[in-house]
């Protein structure tokens, strides 16, 4: 006997049934991404810490100052430092 054939109905159904699906696995990996962001480690807290990140931004000062680095290197390094520092 052969098969019948798919209706439009059903066509439809599954097509918005793997919408659904892939609507559902993409939330999931944006809230995975999203639990992993805060999981980083936060802001340094120690005096200690603080100290070495200010000698760390005053040594980059003085390689951009005598050409050790580029001054696009610099600007991402000082970025990521000044995003380290904790002001109270």
């Amino acid at each position: 006997m052969a098969r019948s054939r798919s209706t439009f109905g059903k066509m439809q159904r599954e097509q918005e049934k793997r919408s659904r699906a892939k609507a559902k696995m993409e939330k999931r990996l944006a809230r995975r991404d999203e639990d992993h962001a805060e999981e980083e480690p936060s802001a340094v807290t120690t005096a200690e810490d603080q100290a070495s990140i200010l000698d760390a931004l005053a040594r980059l000062h003085e390689d951009l100052a005598e050409g050790r680095i580029s001054l696009e290197t610099f600007e991402l390094r000082q970025e990521e430092l000044r995003s380290s520092i904790r002001i109270d």
